[in-house]
């Protein structure tokens, strides 16, 4: 009887261990489920504040990143031409 008593006793106490475990468990979930949440307002509500800044930015004329990189591209095309049109004027010149 002794050791029937002995194994009720360590069951007893991994029952309770896995209660407490599975307890922490759930609480470090909704922890983190909360700081996901939180987290996840913050990114929205700075998105938003972008997107507005964006518009309010276009609505006055000021061209985005994109606009400016693809007239940075046409000025370097424009020099080039540039560069070859007065080297050859130069070779003309210095031919005569």
């Amino acid at each position: 009887m002794i050791k029937k008593l002995k194994l009720e006793d360590d069951d007893q106490r991994m029952a309770d261990a896995m209660h407490m475990s599975s307890q922490e468990i759930w609480q470090a979930g909704l922890h983190a489920f909360a700081k996901a949440q939180e987290e996840g307002g913050k990114m929205f509500s700075m998105q938003v504040f972008e997107e507005r800044v964006l518009r309010a930015l276009s609505a006055i004329g000021v061209p985005t990143a994109a606009e400016v990189a693809q007239l940075q591209a046409r000025v370097d095309e424009l020099s080039a031409q540039l560069a070859a049109l007065q080297a050859s004027h130069a070779e003309r010149s210095s031919a005569r």
